[in-house]
């Protein structure tokens, strides 16, 4: 009723307006064409929007629609008879491009592309996260704006995570030779007929004379600093040499084992080392400030793994640098070391559990040194004696070894042995074998009551007598089985009958405590069993009762996968039928179309 009202006032408002019928639905792709016949006359045309579609007139009654961009307009064709036609054009992605690519490039993947407005929406269910970061990839090329995509895939879960564990072994070993040989002669601290002589090269410390001697009351004194390794000395004419020959070898290997886990797509770094300060000058002239700052140094790794079905590929840059004092710099006073660096970086595809080696990271280093006397040292056989040679030779070779190995979701990581709680450094005491403290020395009672020298005299004999000894106050019980327990009031004197009496009550009073605090103490053993089974017991009931409702909500959560996947199968198959009725409906409309054309062109002929 309120449209025809609608098309009752504008006919009024506005004179010579006739609306020939309702707005019609023209549905196109973007970049494709469609001709409209109007069947009359065309006046004018008139479109919303000239960015999602323009229209062109081509003949008297018919009409060439362009798309442009998606979106949905309202066009307007007014007749030469005065009736008005509306039109609702529709422009959408040509999606079926995009769904024939993805099948290609990702099989086995359910990925579904719906065109909403300027977006694209993608749905289904995809087997890792890294398919659907390259689907939502691909999807943006048929859009201006990556933002235009929105990704709905869900990742189906499967036994493997996408947490990848690498498994690294440094291995380092280093070799190192040294060749020593050489040869001083030599006379005594007093000198040979009166002549004192040295040969030496330097570059092994030959013996010297003592400090301060003279020719004419020489002392008969050398001094070594070194034995090695051959020494002989003839005491009758003073004359002496000293053969250096040393020869050694070492070897050093070192052994770091790191162990990271990452996720698929994330780095992971590690360090084993430390940090040095170097000395930085800021500003300039007079306003020069130092500031410090940190270089790191040791064994590092840096490595991102991306996770491909079975496969694992590697992003990896091992390093391993050290101090090098010799190539150092020396700023006022201060020495900064170099950096002796060995890396490597490269990118490989592996086996889970697969094994790969970088090695090769040699570094060789020879020091050879030969000193000798000018002329003399150049004699054959002669000369060894007057020259001496070092040599010295290093060789270091780093090996590393990684394995990476994908992690199942219900892996307990990298080891399953936590660490064990320590022994406590002195256990309690049990409670048999602990006793009550003993009474005080002095009693406030007795000291007001009893002033008398025998008192007085008990009391330090008490304190004096060998061992822990203790004052009994008439009237009190005294701990048995006590040999330095005695009456205050006589110290000497045998015990009275009353006294015995006294003993006998606190040994049985003092056996029935402990036989009340035994059974006190199994009491509250056998409460503190109970309580810890019923605490046992509900928590046992509450993870079942969680494991329950853990389950519950994996069905429901399955249910509703499975709900939702039947509603998509149910939605895909009716926007289907309504495709192929708008489709056979376009059909229809372009065979009537042309059966009035074919009728208009009978008519146009009969009348010429």
């Amino acid at each position: 009723m309120r449209k025809w009202i609608l098309l009752l006032l504008i006919a009024v408002t506005v004179p010579g307006v006739i609306f020939a019928e309702e707005a019609s639905a023209v549905r196109l792709l973007v970049g494709r064409s469609t001709i409209i016949y109007v069947g009359s006359a065309i006046a004018r045309v008139s479109l919303t929007s000239a960015d999602v579609a323009d229209a062109m007139v081509t003949s008297a009654n018919q009409l060439l629609v362009n798309g442009k961009m998606p979106g949905t307009i309202s066009m307007f064709v007014w007749e030469r008879s005065g009736a008005l036609r509306r039109y609702e054009v529709v422009v959408q992605r040509d999606l079926a491009r995009l769904n024939d690519q993805m099948k290609r490039l990702f099989p086995g993947e359910a990925i579904d592309a719906q065109s909403s407005g300027k977006g694209i929406v993608l749905s289904g269910s995809v087997s890792s996260k890294e398919v659907s970061l390259k689907a939502a990839t691909v999807a943006g090329g048929y859009v201006e704006k990556a933002d235009e995509v929105v990704s709905l895939l869900r990742v189906q879960e499967s036994t493997a995570s996408n947490q990848v564990l690498l498994r690294v072994r440094f291995a380092e070993v280093s070799r190192s030779a040294v060749t020593d040989l050489g040869a001083s002669l030599f006379t005594g601290a007093g000198g040979y007929k009166n002549y004192l002589a040295r040969t030496t090269t330097e570059q092994h410390a030959a013996p010297s004379f003592a400090q301060g001697a003279q020719l004419a009351d020489p002392p008969d004194k050398l001094v070594f600093s070194d034995f090695l390794n051959l020494f002989l000395f003839n005491t009758e004419h003073r004359l002496g040499t000293v053969i250096k020959a040393l020869q050694s070898r070492g070897q050093f290997q070192s052994l770091a084992e790191p162990n990271l886990v990452a996720e698929s797509g994330k780095e992971a770094s590690f360090l084993a080392g430390g940090e040095f300060p170097v000395p930085i000058a800021q500003g300039t002239g007079g306003n020069v400030a130092i500031s410090v700052q940190y270089k790191e140094f040791g064994v590092r790794l840096n490595f991102t793994p991306v996770i491909n079905g079975d496969r694992v590929h590697l992003k990896v840059r091992p390093e391993v640098s050290t101090l090098d004092f010799a190539n150092g710099v020396v700023l006022q006073g201060f020495k900064i070391p170099a950096l002796s660096t060995r890396r490597t970086e490269t990118e490989l595809e592996l086996q889970d559990g697969q094994t790969f080696a970088i090695a090769g990271l040699l570094n060789n280093t020879m020091n050879s040194t030969l000193q000798k006397i000018p002329g003399i040292g150049d004699i054959p056989i002669l000369g060894l004696l007057f020259k001496s040679k070092a040599a010295q030779k290093e060789q270091t070779e780093l090996v590393v070894m990684i394995t990476p190995q994908i992690l199942p979701r219900s892996s307990p990581g990298v080891t399953t042995a936590l660490p064990r709680t320590p022994e406590p450094f002195l256990p309690p005491l049990p409670a048999r074998k602990t006793v009550e403290p003993l009474p005080p020395a002095f009693s406030p009672a007795r000291s007001a009551d009893d002033k008398s020298p025998a008192a007085a005299a008990a009391i330090l004999r008490g304190l004096t007598a060998p061992g822990p000894r203790v004052v009994v106050q008439p009237g009190t019980a005294a701990p048995p089985a006590s040999p330095n327990v005695v009456p205050a009031s006589d110290v000497s004197r045998p015990l009275t009958a009353r006294e015995k009496q006294v003993l006998e009550r606190a040994h049985k009073q003092e056996e029935r405590a402990k036989a009340a605090a035994a059974v006190a103490q199994l009491k509250q053993a056998e409460a503190d069993r109970r309580t810890q089974k019923v605490e046992q017991e509900k928590q046992a009931k509450l993870d079942r009762e969680q494991a329950k409702r853990d389950a519950a909500a994996a069905k429901k959560a399955a249910e509703e996968a499975k709900k939702q996947a039947e509603i998509d199968r149910e939605r895909q198959k009716a926007q289907a039928e309504i495709d192929r009725e708008r489709q056979k409906a376009q059909t229809e409309i372009d065979r009537q179309r042309q059966k009035v054309e074919a009728k208009q062109a009978a008519l146009t002929k009969k009348q010429k």
